[in-house]
């Protein structure tokens, strides 16, 4: 019931995104990360102030940010001129946030 957890370990990073390669594979998208808050717990965003999420109910998920997209495969540039292409793309990272975690006392009286 507390947010203990995140006091020495601050950062959080989402996986980034494999590059494309050939033999008709694209990259793999990167992992999300996946933070386990308690009930009550209000994400915010630093940089405009705006409230995220409330999490209000137990087993609510909440998509802060995201991880990167996989790179493109080589059947991406094929076409009728190009039939096997030896190019490819990286994968993107993952998409950047600073939030602020904030947990309201709920009490039963």
């Amino acid at each position: 019931n507390t947010l203990v957890d995140f006091r020495y370990t601050r950062k959080f990073r989402a996986e980034r995104g494999k590059n494309g390669r050939g033999a008709n594979c694209s990259g793999r998208g990167g992992d999300d990360v996946v933070l386990t808050v308690p009930i009550g717990t209000t994400v915010v965003d630093v940089a405009s102030g705006d409230v995220i999420g409330d999490m209000v109910e137990s087993g609510q998920r909440l998509l802060v940010a995201a991880g990167g997209d996989g790179g493109l495969g080589n059947t991406h540039f094929k076409s009728s001129t190009n039939r096997s292409p030896r190019q490819c793309t990286k994968g993107f990272a993952a998409e950047p946030r600073e939030i602020r975690l904030e947990l309201k006392v709920l009490a039963d009286v």
